[in-house]
């Protein structure tokens, strides 16, 4: 039987691209840890979907040109039943899930988290402090995500951790809105230390993110005693980019600016571990655009 060419030439593309790249969890240098569950959101009344972004993400990164010899796998982490008959029970296995991805895969240089909701990050930062006891977190969003609520949820996983770290943990805010937070989320973090720059904050110190790299190297400067986490929620990124989270950002901050942002992040400050969160593909449009934009900056941290 005839080979259809244009199949064939589709098959021999894939050769130079991100997805030819995977291999075991084993032996891959960087590895995705997905979470893909909703049911954090939707206790924090936000919009069902974003459960599905990990593969929505994913699958534009595995199309992308690959220019290194990285390979990378992925595990995926959650599990909605357990979460939906206890949640903290939930979230307390996917801190000793992530903790013996983190200490188990010493091939890997790189892990890059991939949400769900943003309570995601709780139970990586619990599994974190059992490889370090100084912790940096850059939080790059709309919302503090310091709730007191009576339940834990998306909305609460800085505060919960915080409660409960050992050792020296920094939170640096940046990106946040005044009306997107109520004065109980804005009561400070106990033992933590958290450092918040609001849109209009980030706006004026930048002449209006045009002088980004002062600003990072003034309010971030590199501590090698540290462990660093970049995470990023989805919907601090302008609507115009980012359409597809739970609550669209009408004063997001500029692509570019998190894009440098990120850049900092891995050549000064050496970052190993990163987050995304909250995207949505279920509102994302048909040209899956924030998936696209989330993808780029992947890429960004693949190709070292």
């Amino acid at each position: 039987m005839k080979k259809d060419p244009i199949l064939l030439n589709a098959s021999t593309r894939d050769q130079e691209r991100v997805i030819a790249g995977k291999s075991k969890p084993s032996e891959a240098s960087i590895l995705f840890l997905k979470s893909s569950s909703d049911i954090g959101t939707i206790r924090n009344m936000g919009r069902r979907g974003s459960g599905y972004a990990p593969e929505a993400i994913l699958s534009i990164v595995k199309k992308l040109a690959l220019h290194n010899e990285e390979t990378w796998s992925d595990i995926e982490l959650a599990n909605p039943e357990l979460e939906k008959e206890s949640f903290e029970h939930a979230q307390s296995e996917y801190a000793k899930a992530l903790a013996t991805a983190l200490l188990g895969y010493t091939q890997a240089k790189m892990f890059i988290h991939l949400g769900g909701g943003h309570d995601h990050v709780y139970p990586l930062l619990k599994a974190m402090n059992t490889i370090s006891k100084k912790i940096k977190v850059i939080n790059i969003d709309a919302h503090l995500d310091t709730r007191i609520d009576t339940f834990v949820n998306s909305g609460t996983p800085f505060r919960q951790f915080a409660n409960e770290f050992e050792g020296q943990f920094e939170l640096i805010q940046l990106g946040i809105h005044d009306f997107a937070n109520t004065k109980t989320t804005m009561n400070e973090l106990g033992r933590a230390k958290e450092v918040v720059a609001t849109y209009d904050d980030l706006k004026n110190l930048t002449q209006n993110f045009t002088n980004n790299r002062k600003l990072f190297e003034r309010m971030i400067p590199y501590d090698r005693d540290a462990l660093y986490l970049f995470s990023l929620d989805a919907d601090a990124i302008d609507a115009g980019v980012m359409e597809g989270v739970s609550a669209v950002n009408h004063r997001g901050l500029p692509y570019h600016f998190v894009d440098e942002l990120l850049t900092y992040s891995l050549d000064v400050l050496k970052t190993r571990h990163f987050g995304i969160y909250e995207y949505n593909p279920v509102y994302d449009n048909l040209s899956q655009k924030g998936a696209r934009a989330l993808a780029g900056l992947v890429y960004k941290m693949m190709d070292r």
